[in-house]
């Protein structure tokens, strides 16, 4: 699966903009894999390489995984096209009326439906959340055994996405744009694909930061970057599935709801349309008013 990603991203590199951070992060692999120096030993490389380097020394991925899912020559993968919130990124408005403090939270996953009814499969989810510009991650627990019809509440450091853990309540900026994905496995290997997930925002900003951090052209392309990013290295296997979504709203529009109620209850559904794995899967998100 993952090749065929690859080869159709590749056939439209030619009038695509290019990521800047995979061919970094590849490079970096690839040193990693050789296991022959460290970040600290190779102060020859450059700063970009060494930063990306030291994030996957930091968290000590397993480099069985990264062989498997990182290709071994460097390549143009292209970034897909601006979306809606792209736009918002590059051109905000600023908010015109007060947005009080808030916070948004995952708190329930439900399996409506599974083709493998019989089998239970562990599952957890990632949240990228962009509050302005620059973003920040989350990657909850795996919960373990779940099956069709099942549900069950994130547990309470998993379910903080905005603002993250430690801060009850934040206003937002000009925008409130969460990226997010569901990762289910009946395989061996979701421990790694959870950790890999984890490390996936720490690699964009390590080489964004170690280039120039104040260039705006940089920092706008984050979320475009990050996005590619986890399309290479959660490419999926044939017991994988993976649901991934936008939830986004404008200061304005978090006034307005936040106005008229304290608490929100939003429930985001994905279901697929393979004929032969199937599956749909109900996310529910709260926001809530300080």
């Amino acid at each position: 699966m993952k090749w065929l990603v690859l080869g159709f991203l590749l056939l439209n590199s030619a009038w695509a903009e290019n990521s800047k951070i995979i061919p970094v992060f590849i490079e970096a692999t690839n040193l990693y894999l050789e296991s022959n120096q460290t970040s600290d030993e190779s102060l020859y490389l450059r700063p970009d390489i060494r930063a990306a380097l030291k994030v996957l020394e930091d968290h000590d991925v397993d480099p069985i995984i990264l062989d498997k899912r990182v290709p071994k020559e460097r390549i143009n993968y292209p970034l897909r096209s601006d979306d809606k919130y792209d736009h918002w990124i590059k051109r905000p408005v600023k908010r015109k009326v007060e947005v009080p403090e808030m916070a948004m939270q995952a708190f329930k996953m439900k399996v409506i439906e599974e083709s493998d009814g019989w089998f239970k499969d562990d599952i957890y989810a990632y949240f990228f959340v962009t509050d302005g510009v620059i973003p920040t991650g989350k990657v909850t627990s795996i919960y373990k055994g779940v099956g069709q019809g099942d549900s069950f509440f994130f547990n309470e450091i998993d379910r903080a996405i905005f603002p993250l853990i430690g801060v009850p309540a934040k206003r937002p900026e000009n925008h409130l744009i969460i990226d997010y994905g569901i990762m289910e496995s009946d395989g061996d290997d979701i421990k790694e694909m959870q950790k890999i997930s984890s490390i996936i925002i720490d690699l964009a900003i390590a080489v964004y930061a170690s280039r120039d951090p104040q260039n705006a052209q940089v920092i706008i392309k984050l979320r475009k970057e990050i996005k590619a990013l986890t399309e290479l290295l959660l490419s999926l296997n044939n017991d994988d599935r993976q649901a991934t979504g936008t939830l986004a709203f404008k200061a304005e529009e978090l006034a307005e709801i936040l106005s008229r109620e304290s608490y929100v209850e939003i429930k985001q559904t994905h279901k697929s349309t393979h004929p032969v794995n199937t599956w749909e899967y109900e996310l529910s998100f709260r926001l809530l008013r300080k």
